[in-house]
């Protein structure tokens, strides 16, 4: 007899799913950034316009040198509400650094569960 067991969440579950979960219409939104570039597969559908990719950067100063992060927001329309939501909550980010309420809602604007955005939450927090 097989038992349902729960999946254990984990911190990265739409990792290298996010396009078939978005073809499949189970994910609003991936993101991607300059350290986490968006896979090559993402570009056909974003070339033939059944994907969106919205872009935003973030320049900052580290150890007196220039940086820039750009953000690629990937949605299935053009100025999907949610896509602006993101961008305002990822710059509130920028300025208040880690805040439960914010990364919660960043996660939910992702399309994660409830119990992968906690368990996320609370690793984050163990390493702050």
């Amino acid at each position: 007899m097989m038992h349902n067991m729960p999946m254990h969440p984990s911190l990265g579950p739409h990792e290298y799913k996010e396009l078939s979960l978005m073809l499949a219409n189970k994910k609003p939104l991936a993101l991607f950034y300059t350290d986490s570039e968006m896979p090559e597969e993402f570009t056909p559908h974003l070339a033939s316009g059944r994907l969106h990719c919205t872009q935003f950067a973030r320049q900052f100063m580290f150890k007196d040198e220039p940086h820039e992060i750009v953000y690629s927001i990937i949605s299935h329309a053009p100025n999907t509400p949610n896509v602006q939501r993101l961008i305002e909550v990822i710059k509130m980010t920028f300025t208040v650094g880690f805040s439960v309420p914010l990364e919660r809602e960043i996660g939910q604007l992702l399309g994660y569960d409830d119990a992968d955005i906690e368990y996320y939450i609370q690793r984050l927090s163990r390493s702050i």
